[in-house]
């Protein structure tokens, strides 16, 4: 009795270190993989751990999964509207790079197993640079597929791709899917700065670029013409009466023209735009005579502009469109069978129009 009561602890001191082999084999291969993705040069700086050319050189040590890109007739992409709303630039120097949605990523590797974005986490990463020289990589963990569709999301629930910035300059985020780069997104960081010494802070941090240049229609579900842009505003003191109310009241008055004449009744809108933060902005529209909102589908054909009128800006955004069949014309960079680059390509996913501004 007491030899098998040895061989059954012995048994069982065996598995124990066993199991914390495992764990501890476990724990230095995710300390390795952290220590590979957080190896980062400082993007402000301007120094690079990288390739330092742009040519796409990794940091990541973990190979991608491969995916099965035969799945799908139509080329991935990034669509606009997440790329706007998803890269953020806040007031205090920080970039955040956080829910993008990717279209027409397969969910299956070549030999037909579906992909899970939970154990597979280096499926959909990112790798940015600044003024063409390699910064990081970033991580998106856990993230989903198909959650709208044909769609992958791309959630850094950690901020694991956040930047501290400390200096202006040019960024570009190239977006990688299955080891294969799909898209890529280039824009601007500028600061301003503020010599009040009673200031929280004395500089004002944030982005510039694709925010002023594009305009959206959207038909909702309603079939309705919803006409969107984006406002912010980078005044220091907005409100001289109160340092803590950063935002700004701000009027603004869209118009819808066919051939240069005005067809849409006054609109006069209202919105608070917020100090170094981008904001989409949208409304409908009535057309002169008309008793409803304008539906997208009751345009004729022809050629047509948006305009809208900022207060506290010199000149009008002019957004111009056409109209056949009932449909919104798509831009020749939106168009896919026009622009064959799926890195410049507009995706609008087919309920977003976008417009670029004149």
């Amino acid at each position: 009795m007491k030899q098998t009561n040895k061989i059954i602890l012995l048994a069982a001191a065996l598995a124990i270190t066993t199991a914390s082999q495992a764990q501890l084999g476990g724990m230095l291969k995710r300390a390795a993989k952290n220590a590979a993705v957080n190896t980062t040069s400082n993007a402000a700086s301007g120094n690079s751990s990288g390739s330092g050319s742009g040519s796409g050189a990794s940091i990541s040590a973990e190979k991608p999964v491969a995916l099965n890109w035969n799945m799908y007739p139509q080329t991935p992409s990034v669509t606009l509207l997440s790329l706007l709303s998803g890269t953020e630039v806040s007031d205090n120097g920080n970039l955040r790079m956080n829910f993008y949605r990717a279209t027409f990523v397969p969910n299956k590797t070549p030999s037909g197993e579906t992909v899970d974005m939970i154990r597979n986490d280096n499926v959909a990463y990112t790798k940015i640079y600044f003024n063409d020289q390699f910064v990081k990589d970033g991580k998106y963990d856990d993230a989903n597929f198909f959650m709208e569709g044909k769609q992958l999301s791309y959630e850094d629930k950690r901020n694991s791709s956040d930047i501290q910035l400390d200096k202006e300059g040019k960024y570009r985020i190239d977006f990688y899917a299955g080891g294969k780069m799909i898209h890529k997104f280039e824009f601007e960081v500028a600061k301003k700065t503020n010599d009040d010494p009673y200031a929280t802070s004395n500089v004002l941090w944030y982005s510039k670029g694709p925010w002023e240049k594009f305009a959206y229609v959207t038909p909702q579900t309603t079939g309705n013409f919803i006409f969107g842009f984006y406002m912010m505003h980078t005044e220091i003191k907005p409100n001289p009466n109160d340092a803590r109310d950063t935002s700004k009241k701000v009027m603004w008055y869209p118009e819808l023209y066919k051939d240069a004449k005005l067809i849409s009744v006054a609109n006069k809108q209202s919105s608070t735009v917020e100090r170094g933060e981008w904001k989409d902005f949208s409304t409908s529209i009535k057309l002169i005579g008309a008793k409803d909102y304008l539906k997208i589908a009751d345009l004729a054909d022809g050629n047509y502009s948006m305009k809208v009128k900022v207060d506290g800006e010199a000149t009008p955004r002019i957004y111009p469109f056409a109209m056949k069949g009932g449909q919104i014309v798509y831009s020749d960079k939106q168009d896919r069978t026009k622009n064959a680059d799926p890195l410049t390509l507009i995706e609008g996913w087919n309920n977003y129009f976008w417009l670029e501004r004149k």
